[in-house]
């Protein structure tokens, strides 16, 4: 009960900061040009947005079911999708889009896969995506210090290190065995043990990993494009041009990555929602875009999602009973 409370109590701060956060964000954009970018949003370029997540999605599913093939343990598409949405919407509401780890969940309390081949199966790409994530959205970074000529521009620095880190305890977890025997003490401990016994059951599969990764760094690539362009669509449905250098679509798959990174910094709120959105505005507002329709943006860029994701509700009622 008191883990119940405190796991509530925890929801309910996430919330409260998100709300605040969002509030003075709209506040600052004028909530009236807000509603007004909404009610002249073009829906025919925001159900072309939906259409190109999806394709996203069947990118990401598609590479879960290779690897669980490969362990020996085949699932059905169909299900494989719906545990992704279950992941993807607890991901929307959870810091640091934690609960994306309830795909594995669904997998193996739902399907019967054994849960050590379901992290694999996720944590393996996923490792990969983290390293593309923090390779572009540092590169963006650097090149919007030196655009904007920002003089405090080492922050973006460490924030991209402190997801680079991240990255590296979750690689040594997978791969390195004796990384992975420091924690050997907790193996007994309730809860952290079973955690340590996953990871070391990860382990003994996660060779598959490289063996596939060429046609992983594919996926990525394609996912990566659907997901730029994606946004493009979103862009064009709130008639937003970017007077970029290049070409829009090429700031399209740069300014993703960049936007996307503060939902997976660990913070009291909703992955990251209200700092995402509000680095957004920031990132736009230098390229002339106005915080009205800049907000507009990363809150249809959001919420499509998680509307996209909510047929995964029924697996997840299933998970807590």
């Amino acid at each position: 009960m008191k883990k119940f409370m405190t796991s509530k109590y925890q929801i309910l701060l996430d919330v409260a900061v998100s709300v605040l956060i969002l509030a003075v964000l709209l506040n600052f954009a004028g909530f009236n040009e807000f509603v007004e970018e909404l009610a002249n949003i073009d829906l025919a370029w925001l159900a072309i947005s939906i259409v190109l997540l999806l394709c996203m999605y069947a990118m990401m599913v598609l590479r879960m079911k290779i690897l669980l093939e490969d362990m020996g343990t085949p699932l059905h598409w169909v299900k494989i999708l719906k545990a992704h949405l279950t992941g993807m919407l607890l991901a929307d509401i959870t810091p640091a889009r934690s609960g994306y780890l309830a795909t594995a969940a669904v997998m193996s309390r739902n399907y019967k896969i054994p849960s050590e081949k379901a992290m694999v199966s996720i944590l393996g790409p996923q490792a990969y995506d983290f390293i593309f994530k923090i390779i572009v959205g540092g590169l963006a970074a650097l090149y919007l210090v030196e655009y904007a000529a920002i003089e405090n521009g080492w922050i973006m620095g460490v924030g991209v290190a402190g997801l680079g880190l991240v990255l590296l305890i979750m690689l040594l977890l997978m791969y390195s065995k004796k990384f992975l025997k420091i924690f050997s003490f907790t193996e007994d401990w309730p809860f952290i043990g079973k955690i340590y016994s996953m990871f070391h059951r990860v382990q003994l599969h996660s060779k598959v990993v490289l063996k596939r990764t060429p046609l992983l760094i594919l996926l990525l690539l394609l996912t990566w494009t659907f997901k730029a362009f994606s946004w493009l669509a979103v862009a064009k449905a709130l008639h937003i041009t970017i007077p970029f250098e290049y070409t829009e679509e090429v700031f399209y798959f740069f300014f993703q990555p960049l936007a996307t990174m503060l939902e997976f910094v660990p913070t009291p709120t909703l992955a990251g929602m209200g700092f995402s959105e509000a680095g957004g505005v920031l990132v736009l507002s230098l390229f002339g875009v106005t915080a009205a329709k800049a907000t507009a943006f990363m809150l249809i860029a959001r919420f499509k999602t998680t509307l996209v994701n909510l047929p995964g509700i029924e697996e997840a009622i299933k998970l807590v009973k």
